[in-house]
């Protein structure tokens, strides 16, 4: 597995209480299951797998903390929130009691392609992980939580739909895959379709 959980771009955090997050018992209620199956967690030490949701009152998105993989449930101080970014010169600005996870602009990038993208969720499987890209799926290239993948997100969607195409997998980012959605709910469905589809129906 590649190494997560390092934050590469440039952060601005304000160590203090994030603003109250409405979807955070929809989003903890997600992400438990999603720990449940593995999906979310640790490995060596490292913590892999993030989910966020839109702010729909500003520009901003709250997303789960740096470091929390080995949690089974997260507290709201787990999820930070991000108030401004730059995808061009790769910064965000959070707040919270912990930082933002490593993908945060990775996230941020799929809210900035489709004002109807509601929610983002991150995960790893290996097996999923191996049969997405047999099958030649949707995939972005670069290493994870670079300038250089996070550009490739926009890229892949210039010329699609992405609530049509709402999954992609990272081949520069071993185990990584991301679905998204104009709500929560879309984007688990999507993962779930997905593990049917590509472990489920060989």
């Amino acid at each position: 597995m590649i190494s997560e959980g390092v934050v590469k771009y440039s952060v601005n955090h304000t160590t203090k209480n994030a603003p109250r997050c409405l979807e955070y018992a929809a989003l903890e209620q997600v992400r438990t299951h999603l720990f449940a199956l593995g999906l979310i967690g640790e490995s060596n030490g490292i913590g892999y797998g993030n989910l966020s949701v839109r702010d729909k009152a500003t520009s901003g998105f709250f997303v789960t903390a740096t470091q929390t993989g080995h949690l089974s449930r997260l507290s709201p101080e787990h999820y930070s929130y991000v108030r401004h970014y730059d995808v061009n010169t790769f910064s965000v600005a959070s707040e919270g009691m912990h930082p933002p996870s490593s993908e945060a602009l990775s996230h941020a990038m799929l809210y900035d392609i489709h004002p109807d993208i509601s929610a983002v969720i991150h995960i790893h499987s290996l097996a999923l992980w191996h049969n997405m890209r047999r099958h030649h799926s949707l995939a972005t290239t670069a290493a994870y939580g670079t300038k250089e993948m996070v550009h490739e997100i926009a890229e892949l969607y210039k010329d699609r739909d992405p609530l049509q195409h709402n999954a992609f997998v990272m081949h520069g980012h071993r185990e990584g895959i991301m679905t998204f959605g104009s709500s929560l709910d879309e984007a688990q469905l999507r993962l779930y379709a997905m593990i049917r589809r590509y472990l489920f129906s060989e």
